[in-house]
């Protein structure tokens, strides 16, 4: 994501042609911190905003304008990138898939949050739900499905 703070530290790092290393020497933070305002992922905090504003050479008030919008973006985004990495939601996807793919496409069936977990851990599910077609249709007349 571009926001201003990410071009205008763009457009310095260009013009003084330093590496992302240098550049985080220049300021007088750490890389993954000027990497992740380069990007638009982060802001600076309040103890490392002053050096960027100073390498800018801008007041502490622009530097805040610069970045007030971004901080508002990253926190609007921040609770939907938590709930698609939580644990339970998760699993329950990784078991409905495995679920369904033991049987065939045509039919599906609603699993249970138990009954999804005990598929996730079911070694030949996984292996089922890995399968080409052909291997699964294998599978199903040995197991006779």
């Amino acid at each position: 994501m571009t926001t201003a703070l990410s071009s205008a530290l763009r457009s310095k790092q260009k013009a003084d042609k330093l590496s992302t290393a240098a550049l985080a020497k220049a300021i007088g933070a750490n890389v993954q911190s000027v990497t992740a305002a380069l990007k638009g992922k982060s802001v600076p905090n309040k103890t490392t905003a002053p050096r960027f504003a100073k390498f800018l050479g801008v007041s502490l008030e622009e530097f805040q304008a610069m970045v007030k919008p971004a901080d508002k973006a990253a926190k609007a985004t921040k609770p939907a990138k938590q709930a698609k990495k939580g644990r339970k939601a998760k699993k329950v996807a990784t078991a409905a898939m495995f679920a369904t793919a033991a049987k065939p496409a045509t039919k599906t069936k609603s699993v249970t949050l138990a009954e999804a977990v005990e598929l996730a851990s079911d070694t030949l599910a996984v292996e089922v739900h890995r399968a080409t077609a052909a291997q699964r249709k294998i599978v199903a007349a040995i197991l006779g499905v």
